[in-house]
């Protein structure tokens, strides 16, 4: 069976590499990482989010959030997996949440998620850092929203898992959010700009698509000299999880994939063991590390329970 394993792992990743020829990229194996394991919480069983908090000092904590059909909360918890503070959004319903992306003054998360493709009301939310209280256990908030559109989409029916116009990742870079589509038939991820602002609805900006092979599930962006660029995270069909790293471009562009001069690829093996991974961030209080998180998944026989991954950053950079 682990030969078996071993083979379709080396199958789909061949299949994944050689599929992405406009690019030079380097490739790493999961051999050389060392995973660091945490089973989280049953109130956290359906995470899709991850951010690292990096104003508390005396603790290594990061945001999460649970999808669709769970409570309007944010849940901050320990590298251990003890829930330590909850903020409940009192005018932001959990119609499907999907990821979270700090800046220096907001904590923004999405109600971006359609796996219908039907929805027509999408929006980001964010709540302002400095009504954050670190020190109460429990907090209830409101959030401001920020409404947008695909201007594009012009078909609003489609059978589940089959739309393009899917979102599980977005980021903040250069002072507007970045949306990163996940496509389920295209297996590609179409690269959305909107204006941080609350006043009016926005048609999201298509600047760029880039053809992934996998469906991206979560993204984080650094600026820091010694982590800097974007990682972004999903599955391929045949459920082979991948992490992959761009460089950010030098004339700090808008346009990450066109103009990155670098890219890393890492296959990170399968959601039956890992988890379905959906959230991201790094930690820069535990030596640089990537941190995931994959909320638990049941899959023909194959069960991985809720969990937080991390593990020494192999960007290198200093």
């Amino acid at each position: 069976m682990k030969i078996l394993t071993t083979l379709l792992f080396l199958f789909l990743f061949l299949k994944f590499n050689y599929a992405q020829d406009a690019m030079v990229k380097d490739t790493i194996s999961v051999d050389e990482i060392e995973f660091i394991t945490t089973e989280l919480p049953l109130q956290l069983e359906e995470i899709s989010a991850l951010s690292y908090e990096d104003r508390d000092k005396s603790v290594v904590s990061f945001w999460g959030l649970n999808d669709s059909g769970n409570k309007s909360e944010l849940y901050r918890f320990t590298k251990d997996g003890n829930i330590i503070q909850t903020i409940s959004t009192t005018n932001a319903p959990n119609i499907d949440w999907e990821e979270i992306a700090i800046d220096d003054n907001k904590l923004f998360f999405a109600d971006f998620g359609n796996n219908l493709g039907n929805r027509k009301d999408l929006a980001i939310y964010y709540i302002n850092r400095d009504e954050i209280d670190l020190n109460k256990e429990f907090q209830s908030l409101q959030a401001h929203k920020i409404e947008f559109f695909y201007p594009e989409q012009e078909h609003f029916g489609y059978k589940n898992l089959t739309t393009n116009w899917d979102a599980e990742a977005f980021f903040i870079y250069n002072n507007q959010i970045h949306v990163l589509t996940k496509e389920w038939t295209n297996k590609a991820t179409t690269h959305y700009t909107i204006p941080i602002d609350s006043t009016k609805r926005h048609a999201a900006k298509r600047i760029e698509v880039y053809p992934t092979d996998f469906m991206v599930t979560g993204a984080h962006i650094s600026t820091k000299s010694n982590d800097k660029g974007l990682y972004i995270i999903g599955y391929t069909i045949e459920t082979l999880a991948i992490l992959q790293w761009f460089d950010l471009p030098k004339d700090n562009s808008d346009l990450i994939f066109t103009n990155s001069p670098k890219t890393t690829i890492l296959p990170l093996g399968f959601t039956t063991q890992l988890g379905q991974l959906e959230g991201i961030s790094l930690s820069s209080a535990d030596q640089n590390q990537i941190c995931m998180s994959g909320e638990k998944f049941k899959f023909k026989g194959f069960h991985a329970k809720q969990i937080l991954h991390c593990f020494k950053n192999f960007t290198n950079q200093k």
